[in-house]
């Protein structure tokens, strides 16, 4: 199977040893935690959890793709954060007029955006975390331990990592387009746009067909056995999420009151 990026990453975690479930439970427990709770106080200290383990999983390092996609989540989170606290009625702390229009800054709304924002960028860090450490191969068949039916993990890896050979694939493409000028101009850019998006169809279904010929040839009986089967989640990746989820809410109960402004 294609090795990817993300497969070096998590072949690197300190983190890899754990069970996949535990570590879900984990982080399911660490985000509702912050779902549950009104204080920014919670938020910041599951921050502070998520960030100090993403940091020991991957020393920060993401592959360049993972990158672009967590930068422009932030942008997204910032941005709607803000039309929240330019939305929200309350007090008035700041105006501003543009043109017509005037953009009012309440107490209550810009409390209420940060507190969407730290409760994002929270989730964000545990999700991090969760996905530099987990391989999706041994997460599936992880699943298969808790009921999930073998056709669908299969489907899953499968899906996966042949997705990663049609982005190369992709890559590839646009490169050569590039090498042609292909991208010169807007009617240009449509025209060789158009056309990878049909190469790319085509490209999809060779790559199913030929994909298909080599599990044939390897005498695929509709399951891949694991060389190394993930461990298995015992009651104690039950209790300590459950634990640190209700030590978290009382936390947030105990700082109810606490406001940024």
């Amino acid at each position: 199977m294609h090795e990817t990026s993300m497969d070096r990453l998590y072949l690197h975690s300190p983190f890899r040893n754990w069970p996949p479930l535990g570590k879900l439970v984990l982080s399911l427990a660490l985000i509702l935690a912050t779902l549950f709770t009104n204080s920014p106080a919670v938020p910041l200290v599951v921050l502070a959890i998520g960030t100090i383990l993403f940091s020991l999983s991957s020393k920060f390092y993401l592959p360049r793709i993972f990158l672009f996609a967590c930068i422009d989540t932030l942008l997204v989170i910032l941005i709607g954060a803000l039309i929240i606290a330019l939305l929200t009625p309350g007090s008035t702390l700041l105006s501003a007029e543009l043109g017509p229009l005037t953009l009012y800054l309440t107490r209550e709304g810009m409390n209420l955006g940060v507190l969407v924002f730290l409760r994002a960028v929270a989730d964000l860090s545990i999700l991090l975390f969760f996905a530099s450490s987990t391989s999706i191969p041994h997460f599936f068949t992880a699943l298969r331990q808790v009921g999930l039916p073998a056709s669908i993990s299969e489907l899953a890896v499968l899906i996966y990592r042949y997705s990663f050979l049609l982005a190369d694939q992709v890559e590839l493409m646009i490169t050569a387009a590039q090498c042609r000028l292909g991208f010169k101009g807007l009617r240009n850019s449509i025209r060789t746009i158009s056309i990878i998006t049909a190469c790319v169809f085509s490209r999809s279904m060779d790559l199913a067909e030929r994909g298909q010929y080599a599990l044939y040839c390897r005498n695929f009986q509709g399951s891949f056995p694991s060389f190394k089967t993930p461990p298995k989640m015992t009651a104690v990746w039950v209790i300590v999420p459950i634990a640190i989820f209700f030590i978290l809410y009382y936390l947030g109960y105990l700082t109810s009151g606490w406001l940024v402004l």
